[in-house]
Parts: C-alpha cells; structure tokens; sequence
C-alpha cells in the first residue's frame, strides 16, 4: 500500500458546509494572510481573511486593502480597514500581528450575492466588534434575523467611492460612463436578481431624469466649457451625458450640436461648479492634495472662526473637501 504524506496545519477548516444567510453572526477569525498579488497574478497589497461564523456554515473570505498598496485611497478604502481595526479592539495606530489576531471573535455580518453561474453565495460584507450594539442601544440580531436588503434610498446617500467599492467586491462592471444612478441600479439588479439582469436595469434606472432644480453631482465632474474635453469620448456616452442634463438638442443630432448644447450649458453654470466649468476644468483650491487631517484642521479652524460647517455621516475624505467647497462660495478662505 502506497503512503502519502499531508500537512493541513496551515489551511483554515469549515471550507465546506452550508452558505450563512443574511444576517449578523458571532464569527472568528480563522486566517489573516498580507497578500501581494490576487489568484490572477495582478498586484496588490490587502489582507485576505477567512472567518467562521458557526458550526455547519462554510467559511467567508474578505479582502481589505492595505495603505501601502498603489491605489489605496482613505475615502474608498480606509473605512473597511477602520472598521477591522475597530472590529479586533485595536489601537487608531499601530502593526496587525497576523499570527495573534487568528481565533479572535468578531461579529459578521453576511449579506446575499450570486456566484458565477447565479447560485447563493454569503458575502462577509461588515465586521463588528463581539457585543456591539446599535447606536439607539438595542442588540444587535441574532444570526436568524434576515438582514435588511439595500434600498435605493440607502444607496443614493453613498458618495461615488462607496458606490464604486460595493461594485468592486460584488465583481461587477458598468458600461461605458460610470454614474451614480447606473451604479445604484447594477447593485440592486445584483441583489435581487444576480448577474443575468444587472445591465437591463441599470440601462432602465439610468433614464430616470434627475431633479429640474438641480444638477447631480456626479454630472457636473463632466461639466466643461471646453469642447476639446469631450473630443475621446463615445458618440453613445456623449448622448447619454447630455440626456442626462436633460440639453439633447431637437432635430438631427450631430456631434457639434450635442457638445454645443453641454458647454453652453457648462458656462451657464460655472457659479454653481466652483470653478469645473473652466477651460482648464480644473477646481480653483487644491484640496485634493491635502490629507485628511489638514483638511479635518482647517474645518475645526474656520469652525472656531465662526463658520458653521457640519459633515453627516462617515467623514470620508470627499465629504471633507465637498464641505470647505461649499464654505468657499459664502467667504473665500485664501
């Protein structure tokens, strides 16, 4: 009889077993592993990590990507990582000892996405701290509470950054321009139908018409008065871009026409983009090039000075620019 040897030591057990449903179960920590590249051999620098959220349940894997990778990003990135340092009651600074964070208990909360032929897969899409309870002081549920579905409500207060992670980790992929509103609707059709309806949805959520008041935030990072700007892209964006403003021009529309429309409309709005209409197309501060905490100082300056500038919800670095740009239109700070 031949003999052979193993050694599973290393690999993390509970690979098999039933999907966890949505909702929030009591989890461990099975594995934590610095990656450097992904299965297709492409660069990067996160965290793998495996957790078990209960006996009979196969194990969930997340990956969180680290500051020392090319493309990390403190507004689209830096709340995951947050949130596991929160999770495993670390210090605000400081190392992850891998080895010692294994066996941790964490809490997880799985929500539902399809897998490549559509089946139910469970997706570990937060980490809490063991016992944490909501912010009105209630417990959080047990594991067989169904989880609350994401609503387009919910979705339309995410900034541009979230909507592209939760894209990212979902593994979908838009068509031509990226928006908000085509973001939003490929994360519902993929929640609630998996990948097979994802673009006829967003294709149909897309047309809705934004506010008659208002332009939408997202469309006026495209907004330009210089037609040069627009020269690269599709005949098919430029169409849908100017649907989208709702200035499609009446009777044959040509190229020239359409571009005439947007810019015309771009200087008419240059007041209201801080500067985005420009021929340069460039804001008129550079606050993209600070970091988090000199732009976190100069709102507590301008605070004490008077101003009255609030941030809701998760201070991501957008937030904080969008903010000090909102101030700059009552007094100019420089």
């Amino acid at each position: 009889m031949a003999k052979v040897k193993y050694d599973v030591s290393n690999v993390p057990s509970g690979g098999g077993g039933e999907q966890p449903q949505p909702g929030l179960y009591d989890g461990t920590v099975q594995a934590m592993t610095p990656r450097t590249e992904k299965a297709d051999g492409s660069p990067v620098r996160d965290l793998e990590i495996v957790l078990n959220v209960g006996e009979g349940y196969a194990n969930l894997w997340t990956y969180i990507k680290t500051p020392d990778d090319p493309n990390y990003s403190e507004a689209a990135h830096g709340w995951k990582l947050r949130e596991l340092i929160d999770a495993l009651g670390l210090k605000d600074k400081g190392e992850i000892d891998t080895a010692k964070v294994v066996g941790k208990p964490v809490k997880v909360k799985v929500t539902a996405e399809s897998g490549l032929d559509g089946e139910y897969r469970g997706r570990a899409r937060s980490l809490y701290p063991p016992g944490k309870i909501t912010e009105d002081g209630a417990g959080l549920p047990e594991a067989s509470d169904e989880e609350e579905p994401l609503t387009k409500a919910d979705l339309e207060t995410w900034t541009t950054d979230e909507l592209r992670e939760e894209l990212e980790e979902r593994g979908l992929t838009l068509e031509g321009r990226f928006s908000a509103a085509k973001a939003i609707a490929a994360i519902l059709a993929n929640q609630e139908n998996g990948d097979e309806t994802v673009a006829d949805a967003a294709e149909e959520d897309a047309d809705e018409e934004p506010p008659a008041d208002t332009l939408d935030p997202e469309l006026l990072q495209d907004l330009r008065t210089d037609a040069d700007f627009y020269a690269d892209w599709s005949d098919e964006d430029l169409k849908a871009y100017a649907e989208d403003l709702k200035v499609m021009p009446t009777g044959r529309k040509t190229r020239a026409k359409i571009v005439e429309a947007i810019t015309t409309l771009a200087g008419n709005a240059e007041a209201l983009m801080n500067g985005a209409g420009s021929e340069s197309g460039e804001p008129t501060d550079d606050y993209d090039e600070w970091t988090a905490d000199e732009l976190n100082d100069e709102i507590a300056t301008r605070n004490e000075q008077g101003a009255d500038i609030k941030i809701s919800g998760r201070k991501t670095k957008e937030k904080l620019i969008g903010a000090l740009r909102e101030d700059d239109k009552e007094a100019q700070p420089f």
